[in-house]
């Protein structure tokens, strides 16, 4: 009974965010010293402050194995909970910072580097002339990396070209744009003259640049090469770089895959020749995802544009075809 009044005592009049913030830094650092140079203390700060925490609810919420710290079952609940209460706290202060400057607030978004820049450049453009006074931020990097970010509120949208299975209720997800991946060869390559027939076969034997091992685009390349019995060499590389994919492309002996939309784009100005193969079907969409318990109003309306970018590209790939 007294721990039960020590805990009800303390979150009604003791918690402070600093408890918060330290606890959540301990579970993603581990150790006391780490934490204490992240936030610019000495480590016995850091230490009165856990020691508080402790004394004031009358239970542990870490743990010492060797030089670590684990966080107990109370602490790791006690994490949990802090974690969404700093995100909405982030949000709140943007929020309140946006409306207290007058400005539109701003939006961080992260995409995989096979989504195609027109789609994203025309997106950033709508949005940033219907909200002038709003910012933007942008990264790049792997799917696995963005949907982290995500999850830890260090980003508000996401664009990557898988649709994902979750059980997360509050992960949205929407299509914005779909493309298959085509196999593309340099004009300077065997396989690139445009009288030249292609089979699957003629594949095996030439040098490859493929999508990073472990990524959804190389599990679905490798199923459908094995499928024709076809096996990228030992000398192949691996890049996530659309940018060194294209140099690599066309100044080189290389095989690969690319969106629709930049093969052709290459292809018309002479430097690449789009396969006569069956294009990779599987990873044809290109999707948004974002949370709806943290997307930001400024964020809700970037999802628009998004959209409409979208619809845009779709549009001009229907009439390039008429």
């Amino acid at each position: 009974m007294q721990n039960d009044a020590s805990i009800d005592r303390f979150f009604r009049n003791g918690l402070k965010l600093p408890h918060l913030r330290i606890l959540v830094a301990l579970a993603d650092l581990g150790q006391v010293t780490r934490v204490a140079a992240a936030f610019h203390v000495t480590q016995p700060a850091i230490s009165k402050q856990i020691a508080e925490i402790e004394q004031a609810m009358g239970v542990s919420v870490v743990n010492r194995v060797g030089n670590a710290l684990e966080l107990t079952s109370i602490g790791t609940v006690i994490v949990a909970c802090g974690r969404e209460i700093l995100r909405n706290l982030e949000l709140a202060r943007r929020d309140v910072n946006a409306l207290a400057a007058g400005t539109g607030g701003h939006v961080r978004f992260g995409a995989v580097v096979t989504i195609p820049e027109p789609m994203t450049a025309n997106a950033v453009q709508l949005f940033l002339r219907r909200a002038p006074a709003a910012s933007l931020s942008f990264i790049e990097g792997t799917l696995d990396r963005l949907m982290k970010m995500l999850d830890e509120g260090e980003l508000d949208i996401a664009i990557g070209r898988n649709r994902l299975a979750t059980a997360q209720t509050q992960l949205r997800q929407e299509t914005l744009h779909s493309e298959p991946f085509v196999f593309v060869a340099s004009a300077h390559h065997a396989l690139g003259q445009l009288d030249t027939p292609v089979d699957w076969q003629d594949l095996g034997h030439c040098r490859w640049i493929t999508p990073l091992h472990g990524s959804p685009a190389y599990a679905t390349l490798i199923e459908t090469l094995t499928s024709h019995e076809v096996a990228p060499g030992a000398s192949h590389i691996e890049s996530s770089s659309l940018s060194l994919n294209v140099t690599l492309l066309t100044h080189g002996e290389f095989v690969s895959i690319l969106p629709l939309s930049t093969a052709r784009e290459h292809a018309m100005r002479g430097h690449l020749r789009v396969l006569p193969l069956p294009p990779l079907e599987a990873l044809t969409e290109v999707v948004a995802y974002w949370r709806a318990d943290a997307l930001p109003g400024a964020g809700q309306l970037f999802v628009e544009c998004l959209k409409e970018a979208g619809a845009e590209i779709r549009k001009e790939r229907a009439a390039s075809r008429n």
